[in-house]
């Protein structure tokens, strides 16, 4: 008998017939692998060829890589994952699976159309196929949808795959909040987008943030997009004041080190979920604070009441009401914006 006939059938004798019951066939498949590699094991004690035999076998026998598997490479970084496309991809006219496969090892967050969008600099490279779920669980779009007539931003989510794949979501923050994956229509954009920045927010709970922020480079050129960012993680903010015309530069003054701290646990401990808007005096002067996270976010706080209520997450109704101490530091700051 030759050694590759005795391996072969010394192979088939150690694997058991699978059992009838289907809730037990994963069962006979772990006990076949088991039994597999320590019948390997016994053979490495042979002579050399059978241990070639027994080499080969085992790597034509192992399950091998699917989708998504990174053999020896490590997780991805969140700051090396792929960037964005140069430009947003049209999702309608793409062709392929009507969902997002699994497998994929980064999640860009990407802009979509001329509305700006805060885009983070890090990629969620944790838990992507829970947000691939996300979008395939949505329901498809009816075709008789009753859709809002506003326009508004539209985000991308652009999965990359270790082929170099890419997969994309389109989803709509305004009108029907259509989700597009390779032309197939689904409805619910918001999921997708707040599923995203879920995830990435318990990611970096894992990690170190970035550089600090340069409170001088921040400007006030525009205001009121979309962020993933938390007023709570600011790092560094400016006060941006508005001419009551909304013409020319703004005027910007920046908190010091110090100011950011206050503002920072006054955020903390007074944010709050609010519904409809406060009554309050009229505005004295129009005003937003800019905020850069520790991550390197841009957000703006937006008053509703002048300096004491401030919409800090407009999406998910998060308001912040200033102490008095907060609100003297902005009356301050008004006065000393340039």
């Amino acid at each position: 008998m030759s050694d590759e006939k005795w391996l072969r059938e010394g192979l088939a004798g150690a694997v058991p017939e699978p059992p009838a019951a289907p809730d037990r066939a994963e069962g006979a498949r772990t006990r076949a692998r088991r039994a597999r590699r320590t019948t390997a094991a016994v053979i490495g004690g042979a002579a050399a060829s059978v241990l070639l035999v027994a080499g080969v076998v085992a790597v034509l026998g192992d399950d091998g890589p699917e989708r998504g598997d990174v053999a020896n490479d490590g997780p991805v970084s969140p700051y090396d994952a792929p960037a964005c496309p140069g430009s947003p991809a049209d999702a309608q006219t793409q062709v392929g699976p009507d969902h997002v496969p699994d497998g994929a090892t980064s999640v860009r967050l990407c802009g979509g159309n001329e509305f700006a969008i805060d885009l983070p600099a890090d990629a969620l490279v944790t838990d992507v196929d829970a947000l691939a779920a996300a979008v395939n669980d949505l329901d498809p779009k009816a075709p008789d949808a009753m859709c809002t007539m506003d326009l508004g931003p539209r985000y991308q989510l652009v999965f990359s795959y270790p082929d170099e794949s890419t997969t994309v979501v389109s989803g709509d923050l305004y009108g029907c909040h259509d989700v597009v994956v390779n032309g197939v229509e689904r409805t619910g954009a918001d999921e997708p987008w707040e599923r995203f920045i879920d995830l990435l927010r318990a990611q970096r709970e894992q990690l170190d943030p970035p550089a600090p922020v340069d409170a001088p480079t921040i400007d006030c050129a525009t205001s009121g997009t979309p962020s993933v960012g938390r007023a709570q993680d600011l790092a560094a903010a400016v006060l941006c004041v508005e001419s009551p015309e909304g013409s020319g530069q703004p005027q910007r003054a920046v908190f010091s080190n110090a100011e950011v701290a206050v503002l920072r646990a006054d955020i903390a401990d007074r944010a709050h979920y609010t519904t409809g808007m406060p009554r309050c005096a009229a505005p004295t002067a129009f005003i937003r604070i800019v905020v850069v996270t520790t991550w390197g976010d841009r957000l703006d706080l937006q008053p509703s009441c002048h300096l004491s209520h401030f919409q800090t997450s407009p999406a998910s109704g998060l308001a912040w009401n200033p102490t008095d101490e907060t609100q003297a530091i902005l009356e301050r700051l008004i006065g000393e914006a340039r």
